[in-house]
Formats: structure tokens, sequence, C-alpha cells
């Protein structure tokens, strides 16, 4: 399979389905991808999850290589995008919760009582959570990961981690609420 170009793998991939070629394709430019990844992360680990997440979609953007380029080119080109993607999501995080922070400083100015209340009810939701909820809560909204990151670390699928957090933080509502309520009293 090595004399074959990357123009063949592709085909024969597209037209069988094999995923011999495919793996001969990652073989070849896994740590191109890589390399790549990390000149734009500068993270290691970002950069593997980054490198998995780009193969995984090149299995269904190689119908959209017509070989009019190198297949090196196309893939610089598939994975620069991913990667300033990416870049943009966390930049568009770390923007989110700077305003939160900003908010929760001026609502601590205001009422610094209220402030104080709510983190202990909050400690409180999230010693209350099972380990495995309160963990998934803290990765997602804490760490800012991604939910195919997510999926990629606990080996699930996308939607099975959408549904873990949607019960971790149906679950988490439930106990503020209680415990809010209990407090009230």
């Amino acid at each position: 399979m090595r004399h074959l170009t990357d123009q063949e793998l592709v085909s024969l991939y597209l037209d069988t389905n094999n995923e011999r070629y495919f793996g001969q394709l990652y073989t070849r430019y896994r740590q191109l991808v890589y390399q790549k990844c990390l000149f734009f992360t500068g993270n290691a680990d970002d950069s593997e999850d980054y490198v998995q997440d780009i193969f995984v979609r090149l299995t269904m953007k190689l119908r959209g290589f017509k070989g009019e380029s190198k297949f090196t080119t196309w893939l610089h080109t598939v994975t620069a995008n991913y990667c300033i993607d990416q870049l943009r999501k966390k930049q568009q995080h770390q923007t989110l919760w700077r305003s939160y922070m900003r908010e929760q400083e001026t609502l601590d100015e205001q009422n610094p009582t209220l402030d104080e209340s709510y983190f202990h009810i909050f400690e409180r939701v999230l010693n209350q959570l099972p380990h495995h909820q309160r963990e998934l809560l803290l990765a997602k909204y804490e760490d800012g990961l991604q939910i195919n990151e997510l999926a990629s670390k606990q080996d699930l699928t996308s939607s099975a981690i959408k549904m873990r957090i949607k019960r971790a933080r149906d679950r988490a509502r439930s106990l503020y609420d209680r415990i809010r309520m209990e407090e009230e009293c």
C-alpha cells in the first residue's frame, strides 16, 4: 500500500470504505497534523485531541477532496481551519467567563452577603452531587471542555455526554432548590 499515491488511497477508501486505505493516510500524516496542531495550541494534550477530531472529521470530508491540489495542501487547510475554529471557541468561552466574573464582582460589591450565600449553596450542591456528575460539570463549565472532548476522554458518544450533562444539571438544580428552601426556613 505504500506505493499508492494519496489520491489513489482517497479514491480507494471512498470506493470501498475499507479502513486500511484511510489507515494508511493516517499513518502517513498523523505526525504532520500533530505538528500543525501543536503550532496552533502550544499544548501537547490539546494537539492530541485535535488530531483525533481532525481524522474523524476527515472520514466525512474526504469526498470534498477533488485532487485539484496536493493532498497535503488540502489536509493542511482542513487542519488549520479546525484549529482556528477551536481556538475561536475557546476564546469565546474565555470572554464569556470574564464577562461573568466581572458581573459577579459587580454583584459582590453591591451585596457581599448575597454572594456568600450563593457560594455556600453552590458548594453544598457540588458536595452532594455524585462524583461522576460533579466531575463532568466541572470539566464542562469550569475547565471549558467541549462535548466532543469529553466524549473522547470518556470513550462515549457526544449524545451520551449531552444526556449525562443534562441529568447532572437537572440534579444540581434540584439540589440547589432544595438547599435554598432549607436555608430560607
